[in-house]
């Protein structure tokens, strides 16, 4: 795909294309630093979160390991279907509205035919009361320079500012409850650097500072005159999916971010 069109418009081969690499990257010395950082984040964020269902779409399936599994029932969603992601495509869910009590985007909005078209797909899922997690990469860090210089798939990802998004949920009905950051070291291929600018991260986490990375918002589906209880679960319990919905199969352009 040209850098120009990064801007506009994205077939789905393309968008393939740069999720493969991307998810290649993954396993490098600053794929693995993002990875072990959002895992931690992830771990603090759902403690807060409570009820049966949870729904993983995005970047990388292995996010959401054993430890972080706080919820009961855990599905992934993919395009592609690989492993044991579920198929689906990102504007057409196979859950009914309000289904689900978590739904947590690793980098969905980044690497995305349409993300407002995501989003509101992924907040229709979520009950009220219920929870959006999303990661995203921040386009004010230095990750966000090897965006803006067109550099290997970084050039081509989406870098959804925070604060666009948090206007996009207050839209569907969302209050952003908490936002953390993290990876405060550039993404260098070198381990050695990146081991020597470890200081940087306890100085960004201490400071709170907005530059990382990566950053996390933990938004709340806004409900009315009700609280929600926290469900008890039995002892065994059984696998029960949330309600499913059926829905057509269609192609999606980029229309922007």
């Amino acid at each position: 795909m040209a850098r120009g069109e990064a801007a506009g418009s994205i077939s789905q081969a393309d968008l393939m294309r740069l999720v493969q690499e991307a998810r290649q990257w993954l396993a490098s010395p600053a794929g693995c630093m993002l990875l072990d950082a959002e895992r931690q984040v992830q771990r603090e964020v759902l403690s807060a979160c409570f009820g049966q269902h949870l729904v993983q779409y995005g970047l990388a399936p292995e996010l959401l390991t054993p430890e972080v599994r706080v919820l009961r029932h855990c599905w992934l969603l993919d395009m592609s279907g690989e492993g044991e992601s579920i198929a689906t495509e990102e504007a057409h869910w196979p859950f009914a509205p309000q289904a689900l009590d978590v739904v947590v985007l690793h980098h969905g909005l980044d690497f995305s035919l349409s993300p407002r078209a995501l989003l509101r797909e992924a907040s229709q899922a979520v009950r009220a009361g219920g929870h959006l997690l999303i990661f995203g990469f921040n386009p004010l860090s230095t990750w966000g320079w090897q965006h803006y210089l067109g550099r290997d798939w970084f050039g081509e990802a989406g870098f959804v500012s925070p604060a666009r998004l948090e206007d996009w949920l207050e839209l569907l009905g969302f209050a952003v409850e908490k936002r953390l950051d993290g990876c405060y070291r550039p993404p260098l291929a070198s381990p050695t650097w990146l081991r020597r600018l470890a200081f940087l991260e306890s100085f960004g986490q201490r400071g709170g500072l907005p530059g990382g990375g990566f950053y996390c918002l933990l938004a709340r589906r806004q409900m009315l005159g009700a609280t929600p209880q926290r469900e008890r679960g039995r002892v065994f319990p059984a696998l029960v999916m949330p309600p499913l919905a059926a829905g057509s199969r269609r192609a999606h352009k980029r229309n922007g971010r």
